[in-house]
Parts: structure tokens; sequence; C-alpha cells
């Protein structure tokens, strides 16, 4: 049986923070001319800072992020972290305060016409986008976590993408690698299962997903805030079937993912009903910090997937 793509992963809350904005045009409009309809663009660059780590900055209208993988990170397994900040974007360049973290504030010097057509790790765009190449001077200053990664730089080469109906990755990288080919050949679905963990507290939250389809996937989110800066940490990673095992009655899930992953956890159901979600299983962010994945806060599902 063959069907259409299936994410293997939640639609993380904080990037709704990065959804597209409209980014006033200056200046203003007389009664005899039309308004100026907002105009919008993406500015990006990436560099490599310490310990192997790239940094993927962009902005979009007041809203600017620096997402940071490892070059390590595959498509089948990897982690990331992305900083979250306001700021101004436009075509002239980015320019926002990152606080404990740096701060990027640069200027975009074109040195080609506009290109139709998108960079290799975007998608979509629906009215002809294009992009501008050029380079970026100013301050680009960044420093993760215990200084995991520092990276700094008065001059990188990179783009801007326009108009904004594209979908661009927040990290350098690319797209979900756990989404399924729309051509593969699905397995039974009485072999086809969906557990997930989630422990929400107050403005953050940390879930979990484990799916077994055409794939056997796993992804794990934590979202919340550092002062004023937005933080969304992802680890991913794709097992073979024996990675995640259950019975079609529902009744038990385990889970083993590989790395960036460590350790093991359990869904049981007890003769009443109630369900215990137990083990050593943790998701090891950049940086290395492990963040425990089980436990009685966190809220459980298993169930089997449908045609």
């Amino acid at each position: 049986m063959r069907r259409g793509a299936v994410a293997l992963a939640l639609v993380p809350a904080l990037v709704a923070v990065c959804a597209s904005a409209a980014l006033a045009d200056v200046g203003g409009a007389t009664p005899q001319s039309p308004p100026r309809h907002p105009a919008e663009v993406e500015p990006r660059f990436q560099l490599m800072g310490s310990h192997g780590y790239r940094i993927l900055v962009s902005g979009r209208a007041a809203t600017v992020t620096i997402g940071v993988t490892h070059e390590s990170s595959t498509p089948r397994a990897g982690s990331s972290t992305t900083y979250v900040a306001r700021g101004t974007v436009g075509q002239n360049g980015i320019h926002a305060n990152f606080r404990r973290f740096g701060k990027v504030d640069v200027k975009f010097h074109p040195t080609a016409a506009a290109a139709r057509g998108l960079p290799p790790d975007c998608f979509g765009g629906t009215t002809g986008a294009a992009t501008v190449t050029g380079y970026f001077t100013g301050t680009v200053a960044f420093e993760g976590q215990d200084a995991y990664t520092v990276g700094r730089t008065h001059r990188v080469r990179g783009e801007v993408v326009l108009p904004p109906t594209e979908q661009c990755p927040l990290v350098a990288g690319g797209a979900n690698p756990l989404l399924e080919d729309p051509a593969a050949e699905l397995p039974p679905a009485k072999t086809r299962m969906t557990l997930s963990a989630v422990n929400k507290s107050g403005t953050g939250g940390l879930s979990f997903v484990a799916r077994r389809a055409g794939k056997t996937g796993f992804y794990a989110e934590r979202f919340g805030t550092v002062g004023r800066i937005g933080l969304l940490s992802i680890d991913y990673a794709l097992g073979p079937r024996s990675t995640f095992v259950s019975d079609p009655q529902v009744s038990f899930g385990k889970v083993t993912p590989p790395k960036p992953f460590v350790g093991s956890a359990t869904l049981e159901r007890g003769p009443n009903g109630t369900r215990a979600w137990t083990g050593n299983l943790e998701a090891v962010f950049p940086g290395g910090e492990t963040v425990p994945l089980t436990g009685p806060e966190f809220q459980t599902t298993l169930s089997r997937s449908f045609p």
C-alpha cells in the first residue's frame, strides 16, 4: 500500500514564532496612489563555529534565528538548537541582540542581480521566488551555553531570498529527514505504531515521538526561553524496526533509539488501565546536554496506525 508523506515529527511550538510576518515598506502613499504592500525578504548566511558546529543565521520581518547543528549530523541522525530573537530584518541586512548568546549586526552587499530559484535547502515558492547572492559585513558574535561552540566573523558570504513564499530550514542541514518517501511501500497497518510522550510546563515543554511505519523514526524537542531569547532543541534518528517493539493489542511499547539518544524506555498499561512511562531514555542536545525523556510528568499515548 502506498500513501503520501508521513511526518514523524511534532510541529514545534516555537517555530510558530518564526512564521512569516509582513515587514512594512517605508514611505507614505498619496490619496491618488494605492497603498504599498508589505515587503518581506529572508537574508541568510552560514559560518563554522568551534568544535565542529555549523551556524546558520537567518531573519524574516522582526524575527532572527541562529540555528546550530554539528557537522556530524546526517539525514539519519542528528541534533540542533535554534535561538530566536526579535530584531530588524530587510534587504539591507540583519540586526538583533541575542543577549547572553551574542549579537548579529550586519549589512548586505549584493554581488549579482536576482536569479530565479531558491537555495538548495529551501523549497516552495509560488510567486516566482528569487535569490540575490552577495556578502554581509559587520559583526556576528555567537556563544552557546558553556561555550560549546563559538562563532565570530566580520564578513561572510550569504544571500537574500525573495519573495517570502518559500520555506527554508531554521538550522544548517536542510529539511526534516524523518519524512516518509511518498512512494514508500508501507507494511501492514497492524505493525505501524506511534508512541508519544509530552511534558508541558509554563511556556516551555519537552516531547518525544517514536513512529514505526515505512521507517522507524525517533524525534525529541525541547522548547522554552532564556530571558527574552527563545530556544528550540531537537534530536532525531532513524533505526531498524527492532528499536521500537510493541504488540497488536497496544498493551506496551519499548523504544531503544540510536544516537544521539541514549538509553531506552517502556510504556506499559496496567490492569486498571493506567500507563507507566519508565526507563533511562535521554536526549542529547548540542553541547552534550542530556535531558531525561521519561517520568510520571509526561502525558503518553500509544496507538496503532491506520491506512
